[in-house]
């Protein structure tokens, strides 16, 4: 098989398999056009979003929680205001998932606790799903001389008062 990776915006990003049966020019030529015609880059998910009738996704709230982690907390009001009531957050162990008011408390009090220098998210994928885009990335955090990262996972929401996070799931830095 020849593993020919590719993004559809319809269904996220996917593997395609060719069959190396598919020898015939013909063949090969039709999947080649099917591929390009349905492929889009990482760059261009966003775009294809507001095709599919959603406003531009900024990176601006993106920004804006990563911020909230350095110096302890920064503007904690605005950081809540990105995050959906029914926010679940998945941090790893030994903590455990949390859901709701719980979950936004659980974000807040983490970023009043973290004293940071720099906090910055960012995204390796982003694929529109109807009202949410899906975003996975890495979140690199400095404090002082030392550099961690961390893989992370979000689910952004749009709703009538702008773009909120409805899952966050990060991994241990390190």
């Amino acid at each position: 098989m020849h593993e020919v990776p590719r993004s559809f915006p319809a269904c996220g990003r996917v593997l395609v398999r060719v069959p190396k049966s598919w020898s015939l020019p013909a063949h090969r030529a039709a999947a080649l056009a099917v591929l390009l015609a349905c492929s889009t880059s990482a760059e261009s998910d966003l775009p294809a979003s507001r095709a599919a009738g959603l406003p531009e996704f900024p990176g601006g709230e993106r920004a804006a929680l990563a911020a909230s982690f350095v110096g302890g907390g920064g503007d904690l009001g605005a950081f809540e205001r990105l995050l959906h009531d029914s926010l679940i957050v998945q941090p790893p162990a030994p903590d455990s998932a949390v859901q709701g008011a719980d979950a936004i408390r659980y974000l807040t009090d983490l970023a009043a606790q973290t004293k940071t220098a720099e906090s910055r998210l960012t995204p390796a994928a982003l694929t529109p799903e109807g009202p949410f885009v899906f975003e996975q990335g890495t979140w690199m955090l400095r404090a002082g001389e030392r550099l961690l990262h961390g893989q992370y996972t979000m689910r952004w929401r749009m709703t009538p008062h702008g773009w909120k996070v409805v899952l966050w799931r990060w991994s241990r830095f390190r």
